[in-house]
């Protein structure tokens, strides 16, 4: 708590400097030419270079359209709220807008570098953006913000290689085969493949295969482990789930339903639940992914997408950049299989899952002099404009489109509204890091129950400035099938 104190007392101090200071240069005696042109334009700042092209493109069709000219400016990421603080004391190209991720929000608004949202265009409601998105733009109850894109992680499968696998089945079972706990022999398996690709199927019967791989799709986490257990894979593909354990994005979607920090809106310091039995069990089951599917080396993100192009995984779990990668290995003959999302929303039959999810935002600076043109700006940028987005930067829009370039995105847009939101509080700046050592420990094998209390004592102690323990809670049992299995 003390160290909350301190923060927000050096934001007030930085928030005192602007309101009292002399933020425009009332002292000049007069406006260079190129001040002059600054002045008479909104000036938006951002860090990304991913952003640039699609920024630039909508400042140049917001012009068009209202004769108002805006500046996208890049700069760099270190300390970047300072430098917005820095260049509007300076007062000559001081940013209008600024681009801001959510977990940094808390100190944006507290430094008042963050204007609470008017929304005079009344775009800030379901109608135009994901709730996840609004809830990520929400500090303490008010908008801070408008939804541009957002990142997260969930399952994507091989849906040609899933109908192969239907068929594979159907031929097993007429010949009396099994394909039941890999037993189906090798010289079976190629014979029945041989004789799917002489098979010609009408429309008909396709629409009924698509259907009946459909309905074998696991419908939870533990799904996964119960589907390998149950089908074998088409000749050329190496594994079930393959996919980067070392970023926590792709991993804490397993047990991120019972990690709380910060309630609903991710703003509450004082709403802070890690240590519990269900994300005790949640990353049990986590750490039984590995042993069951033996993987032991490590991937990087970019060795499992490949992984997936080149048909050597059915499930890989990707980011919202994956429809660009698999559509472009499309493009050049790469990739000829059809893919889609997964749509996993339980653990198993009792337990919720969630992923997290990072939001970007365009803010306006609280102590710009055209709050209102910029409010404008935000909303055209992030609604009206933002079905440029994906093509421009490989983003994901955190509005609603009236039509998807891709079907899958509006997959993916369902499997963001049931993630929970990197935390925005000045006392959880490094939760990332601290939620990534922690699951990586635990897939290395370390102990659950000791690195779950860790990460929360943890937390909890940069909030409260002081040594915090948490009670103890016995390791619940994991009841689930897939332990009965024997070997793989």
């Amino acid at each position: 708590m003390r160290k909350k104190i301190l923060s927000i007392a050096l934001l007030l101090l930085m928030t005192a400097a602007l309101l009292f200071g002399d933020s425009y240069g009332v002292l000049k005696k007069g406006l260079s030419e190129e001040e002059q042109f600054y002045k008479n334009a909104l000036v938006l700042w951002y860090s990304d270079p991913n952003y640039g092209e699609y920024l630039r493109d909508a400042a140049v069709s917001y012009e068009n359209k209202t004769g108002i000219k805006v500046i996208p400016t890049e700069v760099s990421d270190v300390e970047y709220l300072e430098g917005i603080q820095r260049s509007t004391l300076d007062g000559i190209k001081a940013p209008d807008l600024f681009v801001l991720s959510n977990d940094s929000l808390e100190k944006a608004v507290l430094s008042g570098l963050a204007g609470e949202c008017k929304d005079p265009n009344h775009v800030l409601n379901s109608a135009y953006y994901a709730n996840a998105a609004l809830r990520a733009v929400t500090y303490r109850d008010s908008y801070y913000g408008y939804p541009l894109s957002y990142e997260t992680a969930f399952v994507v499968y091989n849906e040609s290689a899933l109908e192969e696998i239907v068929k594979m089945a159907d031929a097993a079972e007429e010949s009396g085969e099994t394909t039941d706990g890999f037993t189906l022999a090798e010289d079976v398996l190629a014979e029945i493949e041989e004789e799917q690709a002489k098979e010609e199927l009408s429309y008909e019967e396709k629409l009924k295969l698509e259907a009946r791989a459909k309905e074998i799709l696991p419908t939870t986490v533990v799904g996964i482990l119960d589907f390998a257990n149950k089908y074998s894979l088409p000749g050329d593909m190496e594994t079930y789930f393959n996919w980067d354990t070392e970023d926590v994005l792709y991993n804490y979607w397993f047990a991120g339903a019972y990690l709380n920090v910060g309630g609903e809106n991710s703003d509450k310091s004082e709403e802070i639940s890690i240590y519990n039995e269900q994300a005790l069990y949640s990353l049990q089951v986590y750490q039984d992914f590995k042993n069951f599917f033996s993987m032991e080396d490590s991937s990087s993100y970019s060795d499992t997408i490949d992984g997936f192009i080149n048909r050597k995984s059915l499930f890989t779990v990707a980011g919202t950049d994956i429809i660009a990668k698999l559509e472009h290995a499309k493009a050049n003959d790469e990739f000829q299989d059809e893919y889609d999302i997964l749509p996993l929303g339980m653990l198993n039959a009792s337990l919720n899952c969630k992923g997290l999810s990072v939001t970007t935002m365009v803010c306006t600076n609280g102590f710009s002099e055209n709050q209102s043109v910029a409010e404008d700006f935000a909303a055209y940028v992030t609604t009206e404009y933002a079905s440029n987005l994906y093509a421009r930067c490989e983003k994901m829009t955190a509005s609603h489109l009236e039509e998807y370039p891709y079907p899958q995105m509006e997959s993916i847009e369902n499997c963001y509204e049931k993630t929970v939101s990197l935390p925005k509080m000045v006392e959880t700046a490094n939760y990332y890091i601290l939620a990534e050592m922690c699951f990586s420990n635990i897939w290395d094998g370390e102990d659950v129950n000791k690195e779950l209390k860790n990460l929360s004592e943890t937390v909890l102690r940069n909030y409260y400035g002081r040594d915090f323990e948490n009670e103890e809670i016995p390791t619940p049992e994991v009841v689930e099938n897939y332990n009965a299995q024997d070997e793989n």
